[in-house]
């Protein structure tokens, strides 16, 4: 059974969160959409509500899944092994509440799986880099689709 990675998809002030990956080794140095494997019995949600909990001290609230499934074709395993998984990626925002400095990259991270963070200009995506083929894609179509949602960004 393939595994089920979930990344989110959080946008604010046409800005793009974004976390580069410190571990494993072999992703390390990346730039991806923050995210999680999904464990057997958790649902999507929950998982990215873990990670986000975890990772960079901070509640989240999954909207919908947005974009069709990506096949990863490399996913580490525990075991440093490497196995396909399928990438879907969620609308999601943090609290409304929150005070966050979108310069400084707020939320931080905790250093278990990402050692930076930043807020990318979704016109601007390659601001960051190396990127993960996926999740360079992903954050294309984001990019489109927010860009074309006048709904979502009034929301955020």
């Amino acid at each position: 059974m393939e595994a089920v990675v979930v990344g989110v998809a959080i946008v604010r002030d046409f800005r793009l969160f974004v976390a580069r990956r410190s571990q494993p080794g072999s992703v390390a140095g990346y730039w991806e959409l923050p995210g999680a494997e999904v464990a057997p019995g958790e649902d999507e949600s929950s998982a990215l509500q873990r990670r986000f909990t975890t990772e960079f001290s901070i509640s989240l609230r999954c909207v919908d899944r947005i974009l069709s499934d990506r096949a990863l074709t490399a996913w580490p395993t525990e075991d440093l092994d490497y196995d396909a998984a399928l990438l879907r990626v969620w609308r999601c925002q943090l609290p409304s509440e929150s005070t966050l400095d979108l310069d400084l990259g707020d939320p931080r991270p905790n250093f278990s799986v990402y050692d930076e963070t930043r807020w990318v200009p979704i016109d601007d995506l390659d601001a960051v880099g190396p990127w993960r083929e996926a999740d360079r894609i992903c954050a294309g179509e984001i990019a489109d689709h927010y860009n074309a949602d006048d709904l979502w960004q009034r929301a955020d």
